[in-house]
């Protein structure tokens, strides 16, 4: 009998650790689901408020659309105005410059907008075609001669009221819509501070309960960070494919996009260029067998043709060197910069230009020859379209073992890190130098200049 409690404790004891470690199980259970929760809704509602940043800077930027748009509207219709008036053809060539400035326009406002095609939208788009299509008729009788008529810009400018007030309505009501969007994000976020809050509560409640749970808890961390190490090597594997096939797209789309320009500019030196000097011949053979009596009559609008026909040759041949540099394939890589650095001095006379280049020509891979022609051609497009500057150094260098090419002005600059700067042409730059092995720097700041030096091996 003595023996009857003491046994009846051993049972009892087994029992309650059981019970123990089983509610211990229970609670830490509960607790990672409430913990799973909470992260769940926290996560709902932190993406509910990038959603409806996302929304607003979607909806900010069709706005800037639509401003753009309206902008343009307002040059065209100065710019008919202008030459109704004055006849200059240089407010021709500012409205020609934004007829394809409001067709891009046009193409952008109907792309943001065609998911959701809303009446009012639609509406815009289609006012904004028959103010276009009414300037372009407008202009073409002013090119025949006719004198400008008032009824014309009084249309105009009712049609420019009335797409104004469309305009005005669609901002405003996208206005409201960003303002709920704010509404929203803010929400959103209040909402995912509070549920912030909860789960660090949630976190330290479970931490205490966890402490008898300490070894499983430390070979479940042990597995977690063998998987994270496993799922971090097949991620730097993955991107690292992921590079190299976008390497190898880029190069392809380059090599693709040399190989077009080269056809195009093929067909429009023999085509093109046949059909334009057999109209001007034609041109030229009418003029001579004309009695002088007929011939008197029409000779300025035969001078006129023949004017627009050598213009038209003239600008085929331009179009064709800047997709095929003839220079570069038939005289060099030098030849080729000299001709292309004096076309931009002849272009920008306010800028003075520094040209530092080998007196032979290296011998080079054609690849490395057109590079480096086409990373000189947008450096410098680049200081035409925004530098600003009033001295540019071009400077093209030769050793045993390597090229090195510098690019410099004293420009505005830039910060290279900011986001707002458009990096398409410094990224076309840069998988150029790359293609071949090279090495690429760029140094500037805003009111600093730019310096750009490109090394090549040879």
């Amino acid at each position: 009998m003595p023996n009857g409690p003491s046994s009846t404790s051993n049972r009892a004891s087994p029992q309650w650790h059981e019970s123990w470690h089983r509610s211990t199980h229970l609670f830490l259970a509960a607790g990672m689901a409430i913990l799973i929760s909470i992260l769940v809704a926290s996560y709902m509602q932190a993406s509910s408020g990038l959603d409806a940043m996302k929304r607003f800077g979607i909806s900010s930027q069709h706005t800037s659309h639509l401003d753009q748009l309206h902008l343009l509207f307002l040059e065209m219709q100065s710019t008919v105005r202008g030459y109704a008036l004055t006849r200059e053809p240089a407010y021709l060539d500012s409205y020609r410059e934004a007829v394809v400035k409001i067709h891009d326009s046009l193409q952008v406002v109907e792309q943001d907008y065609q998911d959701e095609l809303r009446p009012e939208a639609k509406e815009l788009i289609k006012m904004a075609h028959g103010m276009a299509a009414r300037m372009d008729i407008m202009i073409g009788h002013l090119e025949r001669g006719e004198p400008p008529d008032n009824a014309w810009f009084e249309q105009g400018s009712l049609e420019m009221e009335d797409f104004k007030r469309q305009h005005d309505r669609m901002k405003s009501e996208m206005l409201s819509r960003n303002m709920n969007h704010i509404v929203d994000s803010i929400d959103g976020f209040k909402s995912a501070r509070i549920t912030s809050v909860l789960l660090t509560i949630a976190s330290l409640l479970l931490l205490v309960t966890a402490v008898s749970q300490k070894q499983k808890k430390q070979e479940l961390q042990d597995k977690m960070h063998e998987m994270l190490e496993a799922k971090n090597e097949r991620l730097e594997l993955e991107v690292r494919h992921r590079t190299e096939e976008l390497t190898s797209l880029a190069t392809y789309l380059t090599e693709i996009r040399e190989t077009e320009k080269l056809d195009l500019a093929r067909e429009m030196h023999d085509e093109l260029g046949a059909l334009l000097t057999a109209a001007k011949l034609d041109a030229d053979w009418i003029e001579r067998t004309l009695p002088p009596e007929s011939r008197s009559l029409i000779a300025q609008r035969l001078s006129r043709l023949r004017q627009s026909l050598v213009g038209g040759i003239t600008l085929k041949r331009r179009i064709a060197n800047n997709l095929r540099p003839a220079l570069l394939y038939d005289l060099g890589l030098i030849e080729a910069l000299r001709a292309l650095i004096e076309e931009f001095r002849q272009g920008e006379e306010a800028i003075e230009i520094q040209v530092e280049l080998p007196e032979t020509e290296p011998e080079l891979p054609e690849g490395v020859s057109l590079s480096l022609f086409r990373i000189v051609q947008e450096g410098l497009t680049n200081i035409r379209k925004y530098a600003q500057a009033r001295h540019v150094r071009v400077s093209l260098r030769a050793t045993p073992t390597a090229l090195e090419l510098s690019i410099e002005d004293d420009g505005v600059g830039f910060d290279i890190n900011s986001p707002k700067i458009a990096r398409h042409g410094l990224a076309g730059i840069k998988h150029r130098v790359f293609t071949h092995g090279g090495k690429l720097d760029i140094h500037t700041a805003p009111g600093a200049g730019v310096k750009l030096r490109a090394i090549l091996p040879a």
